[in-house]
């Protein structure tokens, strides 16, 4: 029998030693000392995840868990509850596990009482991708000096922070941490780090020694949000849109545990969801949940995208331009920052996911302008001076509604009372071809700029309509643009050139 015994042990040791365990508490940490105190409350039923399994703290707060090599251990934030910021403002919800060991790590979570209003303003950064030290302080300018100003709830950079230059990392997180607010970072395909060992599980090393884990799962009130990383590298270069295994565990996993406990699931990703491999699986994911919003970036223009589900709301995927406009393309304005249009025509800019009374609204804001600029209006107008333009005339107003999708309202009038539609047009914003032919023409050769792609992609948010024959020149011509669950409801006053 001892001898049997003996030779079981012995195959259950590898077993046993495989994993390594990770325990600990989550408790309320009154005094922000990030440290439990004897007296402290305690929290259960708090969810912690090691990147693919959930465990729930019991009644002493006292978690235990199997770590999995390479992923971090984290806590899924509870309503009412936030981790204390660190000097980044990056909540600090998280743990590396830099090896495997026998021996048992500790780690407690502190956690304080917050008070979530119904009421938020969240705000959705797209791609920022920093090359240089120059393009950080064009953030300052764009977004950071703006929303210190009008603080968000929560800030959500969605991926491509930077432009394969991992070592801006700090750098980008100091200026955004000037927010103020909490800082939940998103993953993109330019923040990975490519040609290394094991690709897909160490292609985040250097994003998470700055930002914490590539995804992960928070509550806010009664709302799931999750941040995911579906940038899967498959060579030293390339990578798709997909979701590897341990992490699609997790979603299934998370959807699980918060079935019929949230109102809604808010998903904040870098690849929008028809670019990836696994697309159909990911939407068969939120089969038990009947409202699903999805933010991404990484096309540098700006869309929404209803994907549609039997006997069930649409998910609604927005996807939200960059702040670095076309990768800070073009020529400076006065403050030195590239005008950098996207390649719909859209002017860089930020998104904000608004909740009011219960109801969700999306609203744009142009970086740099009043937050009453929410299009752009071409009118054809004849120069003398500089004639070369002239030639994009073609007796029709274009009218770029930068937050618009087919849905919004889009009229014109020419007296300011009778309002007539516009017709919904999917082609090149003329205002981006002006752009490319005065490039093409030379005329910012002697500028030190990055040069624009001529890569002219038709918007989804462009609407136009022929100009009257009777229209005199000198004319008013007035576009009103309404749209309420996109904080749509705005006019424009151009004048039609002499």
């Amino acid at each position: 029998m001892i001898r049997k015994l003996s030779i079981a042990l012995i195959c259950l040791t590898p077993l046993w030693v495989s994993a390594q365990k990770v325990k600990g508490k989550v408790y309320e940490d009154r005094n922000a000392n990030a440290k439990y105190d004897i007296g402290e409350p305690v929290l259960n039923k708090v969810l912690i995840s090691n990147g693919r399994d959930i465990v729930q703290t019991n009644q002493q707060g006292d978690y235990f868990v199997d770590a999995i090599e390479g992923l971090p251990i984290f806590v899924i934030k509870p309503s009412s509850y936030a981790p204390i910021n660190n000097a980044l403002n990056i909540p600090a919800f998280y743990l590396k596990v830099e090896q495997q060991s026998n021996k048992v790590i500790t780690h407690d979570f502190g956690m304080q009482r917050v008070e979530e209003t119904k009421d938020y303003s969240i705000a959705l950064l797209g791609d920022m991708q920093v090359g240089i030290i120059d393009d950080i302080h064009h953030v300052e300018k764009l977004a950071v000096e703006e929303l210190v100003v009008d603080k968000p709830t929560m800030v959500f950079p969605l991926g491509d922070l930077v432009f394969d230059e991992l070592s801006l990392f700090k750098d980008l997180a100091h200026s955004l941490s000037l927010i103020g607010s909490p800082m939940y970072y998103v993953i993109g395909n330019h923040d990975l780090d490519f040609g290394v060992q094991d690709r897909v599980k160490n292609r985040a090393k250097s994003y998470e020694a700055v930002f914490g884990p590539s995804y992960y799962a928070l509550v806010y009130d009664d709302e799931l949000f999750l941040v995911l990383n579906n940038n899967y590298p498959i060579d030293d270069k390339a990578y798709v849109g997909k979701i590897d295994d341990n992490q699609k565990h997790f979603v299934k996993n998370a959807l699980a545990a918060h079935k019929d406990k949230v109102s809604r699931v808010n998903v904040m990703m870098h690849i929008p969801v028809e670019f990836m491999q696994d697309k159909q699986d990911f939407i068969g994911l939120f089969a038990d949940y009947e409202h699903v919003f999805v933010a991404t970036g990484h096309t540098h223009t700006q869309y929404h995208r209803f994907f549609e589900r039997e006997g069930q709301e649409p998910i609604h995927q927005l996807v939200a331009g960059a702040v670095c406009g076309a990768w800070w393309q073009g020529p400076h304005d006065i403050k030195g920052i590239p005008f950098a249009m996207m390649y719909d025509g859209t002017w860089k800019g930020y998104w904000r996911l608004n909740r009011t009374d219960g109801k969700h609204t999306l609203t744009y804001k142009v970086s740099g302008y009043d937050k009453d600029l929410q299009m752009s209006v071409f009118v054809p107008e004849v120069n003398q001076w500089d004639t070369l333009a002239n030639a994009l005339n073609d007796d029709y107003v274009y009218a770029n509604v930068f937050a618009g999708n087919e849905h919004t309202e889009v009229e014109i009038s020419y007296d300011g009372q009778l309002w007539l539609p516009m017709e919904y047009y999917l082609g090149v914003d003329p205002q981006f071809e002006r752009l490319v032919l005065l490039q093409e023409a030379g005329r910012f050769k002697s500028l030190n700029v990055s040069g624009i792609v001529d890569a002219k992609r038709k918007s989804t948010h462009l609407w136009r309509t022929p100009l009257p024959k009777t229209l005199k020149k000198g004319s008013l011509i007035y576009v009103r643009a309404t749209h309420p669950a996109l904080g749509l409801d705005h006019t424009i006053t151009r004048v039609y050139g002499n």
